[in-house]
């Protein structure tokens, strides 16, 4: 056991818990540095037509009907989402909990929430000028930014008032038909626990593959040990060889003094080195940790993405006021470790905004996102975690 697992205090584990998790990948948010994105091969292609105020809908000139028609209203039109997605051969989730709608096509993930003017598109966030709504028990959503952010291409006949939709369906870049079942390797600290299992469902329902879990998310994992373990460990090394899927991340405590983390304290706790080099050298640690990685998938397909961090105990540096140096410490550490993988093309599931609010001020606790032991994720926030990943979509990189 190592040094620092042996002197695990209480106070110790809450340390090891806020810098933590890194993961994923996304198309066209970063272009890759390191290797390219293979280009899409079109592979077939579908029409879809509809008029404003009818029922009746052609899909690739067969007439079906829907039971609630089009219309439009502030200037855009507005369609009944699950059946004209579909008709496009779309997969649509309806999230109850935040009335979100969940359209996967591909490698396109587009998320849209009932009333709210923003939508991602593989976790990009974009402006709507018309929100999505219910109106008669059924869910309508702006066509054209649905359309086009699975990569359709929509014209309106204004005479007709018809919207065209069409879709070349493009061949996914996946690993080969013949692997079966998918691997997928978790890594991180404790911040890395819970959320895989529901990211893995995900993968298996949006792009049917049997996915095999290898975790790697152990109590206190920081960079350098992570670090160590990608270069030397033949274990590890075979794991990440074969790993068509992977998530990562490792707290920078190597780095970063703890007192940063859970206040003044002894031992490494008191030591409160911010400086610049500090920073440079966490993210130069998962700059090289990356290149491991690529290195050891080189040639084949793979989905990868980085997690940041999220911090569960703004209450205690409130009490202690120490809350404005310690958080901004703490949105330094991912930044660094989101700028060493945009390096390499990775995209990161940004836990931190979703947990913290977008201006990072915002206490977890208060939206159920953290379990009973005020540290690690609730049940809620492990599937937040894994719908984050999801909406970052499937784009894979050939390294």
């Amino acid at each position: 056991m190592r040094k620092r697992e042996r002197r695990c205090s209480v106070t110790y584990r809450r340390a090891v818990s806020w810098f933590v998790v890194v993961a994923l990948a996304l198309a066209g948010l970063f272009l890759p540095a390191y290797g390219p994105v293979v280009a899409p091969v079109l592979a077939g292609s579908s029409t879809v037509q509809l008029w404003i105020g009818q029922k009746e809908i052609s899909v690739n000139g067969q007439t079906q009907s829907m039971d609630v028609a089009p219309f439009i209203q502030n200037g855009r039109t507005l369609v009944p989402v699950r059946f004209v997605s579909e008709a496009l051969g779309a997969k649509v989730d309806w999230i109850d909990t935040n009335k979100e709608i969940v359209i996967v096509l591909g490698a396109k993930v587009i998320g849209l929430w009932v009333g709210k003017d923003t939508a991602t598109v593989n976790g990009v966030e974009s402006k709507l000028e018309a929100p999505p709504l219910i109106q008669d028990s059924r869910t309508f959503v702006p066509v054209r930014f649905v359309s086009e952010g699975l990569g359709a291409q929509v014209d309106w006949l204004a005479e007709d008032h018809q919207v065209s939709i069409a879709y070349s369906t493009p061949q996914l870049i996946l690993p080969t038909i013949t692997d079966t079942v998918w691997h997928y390797m978790v890594i991180g600290d404790s911040e890395a626990w819970g959320f895989y299992d529901y990211y893995a469902q995900h993968l298996e329902k949006d792009l049917g593959a049997k996915v095999e879990k290898i975790s790697y998310a152990l109590p206190g994992l920081d960079c350098a040990y992570l670090l160590e373990k990608v270069k030397t460990s033949t274990a590890w090394r075979a794991n990440l060889a074969q790993a068509e899927v992977i998530t990562f991340e490792a707290n920078p405590t190597p780095r970063i003094g703890w007192y940063h983390i859970n206040g003044p304290g002894s031992g490494d706790q008191h030591r409160k080195d911010h400086s610049d080099a500090a920073f440079a050298a966490y993210q130069a640690d998962m700059e090289a940790v990356l290149s491991e990685i690529l290195a050891l998938r080189k040639g084949q397909p793979t989905l990868i993405r980085a997690q940041n961090f999220y911090c569960p105990i703004y209450s205690d540096w409130k009490k202690m006021g120490i809350y404005e140096e310690c958080q901004a410490v703490f949105t330094r550490v991912n930044q660094s470790l989101e700028q060493a993988a945009a390096k390499y093309g990775v995209p990161t599931a940004d836990i931190y905004s979703a947990f913290n609010g977008p201006a990072h001020d915002e206490d977890p606790n208060d939206k159920g996102l953290i379990g009973w032991d005020g540290l690690h994720a609730s049940t809620l926030g492990y599937q937040v975690m894994a719908d984050i990943f999801r909406r970052l979509g499937y784009e894979f990189i050939v390294p």
